[in-house]
């Protein structure tokens, strides 16, 4: 099964903690949008996508790449993010990637991240991190079933 992690991650570096020990999890590397390139060029059986949020949204860069998807070059997605005050940043990327006829498999991984303007300092801590990779783990034992 062909899996990718992809994700948009600013200064703070939340969502890339939570992507790194995702891959670490599945044995795969995750790749950072807007700083790799990143092509569909062969078709993905699993797609793990996360932001965190940047004005009430997920990043742009993120949105972008979704608009360039469809269920051709992804079978399967899944969400994941971090958030200052807005938890609903996974049922936003949910949303987003069902416009573009993609299937979406279990919840949306989400956890704190430290923000200006928060008490989330410390996020995501050890607890967040293990239970993002238990998420990618069962995601993937999902599909693999």
């Amino acid at each position: 099964m062909k899996i990718r992690i992809v994700y948009y991650s600013g200064r703070s570096g939340n969502t890339m903690k939570v992507a790194m020990a995702m891959a670490e999890a599945l044995n795969i590397k995750a790749e950072r949008i807007g700083k790799e390139n990143i092509e569909f060029s062969e078709p993905v059986d699993l797609l793990f996508i996360g932001s965190g949020v940047y004005f009430d949204k997920p990043h742009k860069k993120t949105r972008a790449l979704i608009k360039e998807l469809n269920s051709t070059n992804v079978k399967n997605a899944a969400a994941f993010g971090t958030y200052g005050n807005q938890s609903n940043i996974g049922e936003q990327i949910i949303s987003l990637m069902r416009e573009q006829g993609i299937d979406v498999v279990g919840e949306p991984f989400v956890c704190k991240g430290a923000s200006i303007g928060t008490d989330n300092k410390g996020h995501p801590n050890a607890t967040d991190l293990e239970n993002a990779k238990e998420f990618a783990e069962i995601i993937t034992a999902k599909l693999n079933s």
